[in-house]
């Protein structure tokens, strides 16, 4: 790591000269405050990648930095809009609540279309009946923990580490196919839109 940015660790932290868990410095290259749920990220893309943080070793954690900075704008951008300009003669920026049904709904179909992908490219085929402990699809952070031992078990901890990088680096691109394949544009943190 280049000398004065943080270092990965473990958790939580207060702030980045303490250190910074996977999504915190996502959040720092997105140029969203110091978080461990940056909006520019999914919510269970986010919960697989704070979970891949906290499990692996501090040596190990190093293997996630080729990945820092791929899940920004693997989202579906915020229904937001802007009020009129108040008396600081900045527009504020607030949910468009007409908008919140077809978010959900979009957010919905992104979450499933990658949870296909994504147990499509393993060769697991997940029974229909199973579908719902993953809420058809939409709880990907159990999908993909579930499916670390599939489709078949592993003899070390090396070989598990090595599966959890492959299967992390899986997950971003069937989140930018899926993007791609629904037709939605990668956001960034300052609520511009960037093409995948």
């Amino acid at each position: 790591m280049p000398e004065g940015l943080p270092v990965l660790g473990r958790g939580r932290h207060r702030s980045p000269a303490r250190g910074a868990c996977f999504l915190e410095y996502t959040a720092l290259l997105a140029g969203e405050p110091f978080s461990d749920a940056p909006a520019c990220v999914d919510g269970e893309l986010a919960a697989v990648l704070r979970h891949a943080n906290d499990r692996l070793s501090k040596a190990d954690r190093q293997r996630l930095v080729p990945l820092l900075g791929r899940a920004i704008g693997l989202v579906v951008p915020e229904p937001l809009a802007a009020r009129p300009r108040g008396r600081t003669g900045r527009a504020a920026l607030h949910w468009d609540v007409r908008a919140v049904p077809g978010y959900a709904a979009a957010v919905g179909a992104l979450r499933q279309t990658v949870a296909r992908r994504f147990s499509t490219a393993l060769g697991v085929d997940v029974p229909a009946r199973e579908w719902r402990w993953y809420d058809s699809g939409r709880d990907l952070d159990r999908l993909f923990w579930s499916l670390m031992l599939e489709p078949t078990p592993l003899r070390t901890s090396g070989d598990w580490v090595d599966r959890l990088v492959g299967r992390l680096v899986l997950l971003h691109e069937c989140y930018e196919q899926a993007m791609d394949q629904l037709g939605l544009a990668r956001a960034t943190s300052d609520s511009g839109l960037v093409r995948s």
